[in-house]
C-alpha cells in the first residue's frame, strides 16, 4: 500500500481458530505501513486474538454481544473516533451475524470488503435469503479458495462480486529439531510418525484416520499416529482406537500451542477432513518440506498436488487414505522427494507476504472505485 491507510479487521465469530490466525497475519503484514485495529467478542475462544493482535501493535476493540444494546454504538463509536479507509469482516460458514458491515457502512467507511474462510453448505432458504440481504453493505467478497468462490456463486453470488486470494501463512521462526519434537511428544526417534493437527470434530474427519491405523499397524508395527489437538469427539475417538486394538498407536497429545513446531516430529501429515476453506496446517506442513496425504475437498485440493507433494483421496475413505499413507511410509526417498516438492509449493502460492500483497490490492481496487464514484 502506498498510502498509509486506516484497516479495520473485524470478526462476529465466538470462535474464530484458523480465520483468527489468518487475521493476524493481515496485522503482521500491514501494522508497519498502515494504522490497524481489529475489533472482536473477547469470548473464552476468541480472547487470544485480541491479545496477539494486541503485542502485534494492532489497536484492539473488544466488543460486546450483537444482542447487546451497546454493541452498534461501540462499532459506530470507534469508527467515529478513528475513521477507517477500509472495514474488513471476516466470516466462517456464512450464518454469523453481520451487523458489523451494515454499521460500518452507516459510518461511512470507503470500503467494506467481506472474507468468507468456509464454503457455504447451508441448505436453508431463510438463511439464504439472510446472506444475500447481508452483502448488500458489502464492496467486495474474497474467497479463500476457488472451491469456495464457487459454493457462494451456485447460491447467486455474481461472479464479479468475488475475488480469490489464497491463504499463506508466514515462514516458522523458531524450529525444532526431529528428536527434540519428538521428545516432546514421548515419541522414540524410530518410529514411523504420521501426525495431524486440529479441532476433533465432525468436520476434521479424524475418525477416518483412526480407522485407517489397523491396516497400517499391520505393515508398521511401531506406527504412532498423532491428533495434536482437542475436541468434543476426543473421547470417542479414545474409544474407537481401543476397539480396534490399536490405542498403543494413537496419541492424542490434546491442544499444544506449539503444535507448528511439532510438525518435525513426523514422518507425513494426514488431513482426512470432509471439507476446508484453505487449510493453513496443509500449508504450514508444505512449508516445513513434509509431504501431505490429504482428502480431495475444497481448499485441499487447491493445495496439495496429488503425487507431487503427496496425495489426494477420496472423502470418507480410510482404505484409500490408509493407502496413501503406506505408500509414503514405506519409500523415504518419496516422502523427501515430495516434502521438497511441497516447499517450493508452499514458497511459490502460500506465502503470508503474499496474501496480504494481494488482499492490500483488493482494497485499493475497492477505494480506487470509492473515489470514482464520488
Amino acid at each position: 500500500m502506498s498510502l498509509r491507510r486506516s484497516i479495520r479487521l473485524y470478526t462476529p465469530s465466538v470462535d474464530p481458530s484458523g480465520m483468527g490466525v489468518h487475521m493476524l497475519d493481515l496485522v503482521a503484514e500491514f501494522v508497519g505501513t498502515a494504522d490497524v485495529s481489529l475489533m472482536a467478542r473477547p469470548t473464552h475462544r476468541a480472547r487470544w486474538l485480541l491479545d496477539r493482535a494486541a503485542e502485534s501493535g494492532a489497536r484492539t476493540v473488544s466488543l460486546p454481544s450483537p444482542r447487546d444494546p451497546a454493541f452498534g454504538g461501540s462499532i459506530i463509536d470507534f469508527l467515529r473516533d478513528h475513521p477507517a479507509d477500509v472495514f474488513h469482516c471476516h466470516v466462517g460458514t456464512g450464518c454469523e451475524n453481520w451487523d458489523g458491515v451494515r454499521l460500518a457502512r452507516a459510518a461511512g467507511c470507503p470500503a467494506v470488503v467481506q472474507t468468507q474462510h468456509l464454503p457455504y453448505l447451508v441448505s436453508h432458504p431463510r438463511k439464504r435469503r439472510a446472506y444475500h440481504r447481508a452483502i448488500e453493505e458489502v464492496d467486495r467478497l474474497i474467497a479463500v479458495s476457488d472451491g469456495v468462490r464457487r459454493t457462494y456463486q451456485r447460491i447467486g453470488v455474481p461472479p464479479e462480486r468475488f475475488v480469490t486470494v489464497p491463504n499463506g501463512v508466514a515462514p516458522l521462526a523458531r524450529r525444532r529439531s526431529r528428536e527434540g519434537a519428538r521428545r516432546a511428544l514421548g515419541l522414540g526417534p524410530d518410529r514411523p510418525v504420521v501426525l495431524t493437527v486440529g479441532r476433533l470434530t465432525h468436520m476434521k474427519g479424524q475418525w477416518h484416520l483412526i480407522d485407517a491405523v489397523a491396516g497400517l499397524v499391520a505393515r508398521f508395527p511401531e506406527l504412532a499416529v498423532v491428533l495434536l489437538g482437542d475436541g468434543p469427539l476426543r473421547d470417542l475417538l479414545v474409544r474407537q482406537a481401543a476397539a480396534l486394538g490399536v490405542l498403543g498407536n494413537v496419541c492424542l497429545p490434546g491442544h499444544r500451542p506449539d503444535a507448528r513446531r511439532l510438525l518435525a516430529a513426523a514422518d507425513v501429515f494426514v488431513l482426512p477432513s470432509r471439507h476446508k476453506g484453505m487449510p493453513l496446517v496443509a500449508l504450514e506442513a508444505m512449508e516445513a518440506s513434509l509431504p501431505v496425504a490429504a482428502t480431495r475437498v475444497i481448499g485441499s485440493a487447491e493445495v496439495v498436488e496429488d503425487g507431487v507433494t503427496g496425495a489426494l483421496v477420496r472423502p470418507g475413505d480410510p482404505v484409500a487414505l490408509g493407502a496413501a499413507v503406506a505408500r509414503l511410509l514405506a519409500d523415504p526417498a518419496l516422502r523427501r522427494r515430495q516434502g521438497t516438492a511441497g516447499r517450493r509449493r508452499y514458497e511459490a502460492r502460500f506465502t503470508r507476504a503474499r496474501m496480504a500483497a494481494d488482499t492490500a490490492e483488493v482494497y485499493e481496487s475497492v477505494l480506487a472505485g470509492a473515489e470514482v464514484a464520488a
